[in-house]
């Protein structure tokens, strides 16, 4: 491979600004395009070309003509933006006459090339996209999304059809998943090569902390444009690492650089940035990759704060079960809520609570730090103490049962023998995956069924309906069915009413509260949410 031949691509403001909604500071973007500039960096793809969005974003989610006309751009450097293929492909007024009307002709304009990112479904439609674009002076990459999940055969017939359309310069397959080894990158560039004789590159993901090595690999197949982003910053786990590209580039003797300009703005430039998002390799998302999950997912999971390691975990098994390869805003819910179609569980909760109240226990620190009173309220009152999930604050002498809802939440109770054993889960147990199901054979299982339901609740002998699956509104529901006489909660704080999961558990309080009004509901600690309350230390 001659020296001349490897372009490198940065793109980290397009990829990065999936952290942070294509929102950088203009000094460090000025910064970030000098140092490309003295690095050698060829191609710099500054960000999307989106359509108008509903939501604040960032200048670099559109990259407009009047937007660059402000920002200086080194000599040297070839100006990129992407564009999603499905967004124009979709748009009503169709994908020519939409890129014509967001799209200048290159001669009046600072960007010289233009990606189109399909996913492997759409790339033969993409002809109006790619051949607009040529028409307007631009030059053209495509860029295949989810490669790897393509047959040979497959991804000959689509380098047929992009050669075809006579409009592209560079034909790029991408790492969607993460899950690329040395092996199927081979395989990818022979099958492409079958029918595409121009230049090919490559977008590596470090989901399993192979971005940097992949893209090597795929240099040594013979793809000359390799796609990198500063610190690695991108969707999900990330991409291959630039300062790292080019190192090594430079001492292979692919490519003379200079990599201590790119390496300098990397350590002190984005390192802050690093430290907010905490973008890179994880275990979750390698797990993911082994999975086939799109990363995404896993991004979406960390930013909710809301998902236990064991959840997260659980979640990446059902969605490489469910199609989770294509990322769509509402899969994690659909993931769970798929398990939940069934209301009525094996177990009655009929007189399980009847003529006692019952305590419901959940881990929020007004729990923990007012325990020594709850308990005295225990022992005088007598409820039947109800814990959301496993507690350790809680003494397992004074639990009635404890409620799991969430299978990945059952992973502290699975093959535990004795002491541990002794009071019985309330959980659905017939929605659970197989192998949990044997692994929970020493405890009493009450199998009391839920359903997930949009805007539904009901609380059955069997099982319940409700709007979400959440362990509170499943166990008060359980309380409700066993004929509880009134429901006592603690350490339920809630999240602060900006959150929507606040609305989320604060809706379905209220309507436990008016459905089954005959069932008094009161709080012993504080509580964001809007049910009565009461001091503990009253009682």
């Amino acid at each position: 491979m001659k020296n001349d031949q490897i372009q490198v691509l940065d793109c980290t403001m397009r990829d990065g600004g999936y952290y942070n909604d294509w929102d950088f500071d203009r000094n460090l973007v000025e910064a970030y395009l000098q140092a490309s500039a003295a690095s050698g960096i060829d191609v710099v793809e500054l960000g999307f070309r989106f359509l108008p969005k509903v939501k604040f974003l960032g200048p670099y989610a559109y990259t407009t003509e009047r937007f660059l006309e402000g920002l200086p751009i080194p000599q040297g450097i070839v100006l990129c933006v992407m564009v999603n293929a499905s967004e124009y492909l979709n748009a009503p007024k169709g994908p020519e006459a939409t890129i014509r009307e967001v799209f200048s002709k290159r001669e009046d304009s600072k960007v010289a090339m233009v990606r189109v990112a399909a996913h492997v479904a759409d790339v033969e439609k993409c002809a109006p996209i790619v051949k607009t674009l040529r028409d307007l002076g631009y030059r053209v990459g495509l860029n295949i999304m989810q490669s790897n999940a393509c047959s040979d055969e497959r991804l000959v017939d689509l380098a047929r059809a992009v050669r075809e359309f006579e409009a592209v310069e560079v034909l790029y397959f991408a790492d969607s998943l993460g899950n690329m080894n040395a092996d199927s990158i081979r395989r990818i560039v022979a099958a492409l090569r079958k029918e595409w004789f121009g230049p090919l590159g490559f977008h590596g993901h470090d989901n399993v902390g192979t971005g940097v090595s992949n893209t090597l690999t795929a240099a040594e197949a013979g793809v000359t444009w390799l796609d990198a982003t500063v610190m690695g910053m991108g969707r999900g786990a990330g991409n291959a690492q630039t300062e790292y590209l080019l190192a090594e580039l430079n001492h292979r003797g692919l490519k003379k650089v200079n990599p201590p300009p790119l390496i300098e703005i990397a350590c002190k430039g984005f390192l802050d940035l690093k430290r907010r998002y905490d973008w890179g390799t994880n275990v979750y998302y390698y797990i993911g990759a082994l999975h086939g999950v799109h990363p995404t997912y896993v991004q979406d999971m960390l930013a909710q704060d809301t998902f236990s390691p064991n959840d997260i975990a659980f979640i990446l098994e059902m969605l490489g079960q469910t199609g989770g390869a294509s990322y769509k805003a509402t899969g994690v819910f659909n993931a769970l809520t798929s398990r939940f179609a069934k209301e009525n569980g094996n177990w009655s909760a009929c007189s399980a609570f009847t003529g006692r109240s019952a305590l419901i226990v959940a881990g929020g620190p007004s729990a923990q730090r007012h325990w020594p009173s709850i308990e005295e309220f225990i022992e005088r009152e007598n409820p039947l103490v109800v814990t959301l999930n496993r507690l350790s604050f809680v003494p397992q002498n004074t639990v009635a049962a404890t409620a799991v809802c969430h299978p990945g939440r059952l992973v502290p109770f699975i093959d535990e023998t004795g002491d541990n054993t002794r009071h019985p889960l309330i959980t659905p147990f017939s929605a659970l995956p197989a192998s949990l199901k044997s692994r929970l054979k020493g405890h009493e299982i009450w199998d009391y069924g839920m359903r997930v339901e949009h805007n539904a609740l009901r609380a059955s002998e069997k099982g319940c309906t409700v709007s979400l699956p959440l362990v509170a509104a499943y166990a008060m529901c359980a309380a409700i069915a066993g004929g509880a006489e009134s429901i006592f909660l603690a350490g339920l704080d809630g999240y602060d009413g900006r959150d929507k999961r606040f609305h989320e558990m604060n809706n379905i309080m209220l309507k436990l509260q008016k459905e089954y009004s005959d069932v008094p509901i009161l709080s012993l600690t504080s509580t964001h949410y809007e049910v009565p309350q009461q001091s503990v230390y009253i009682h």
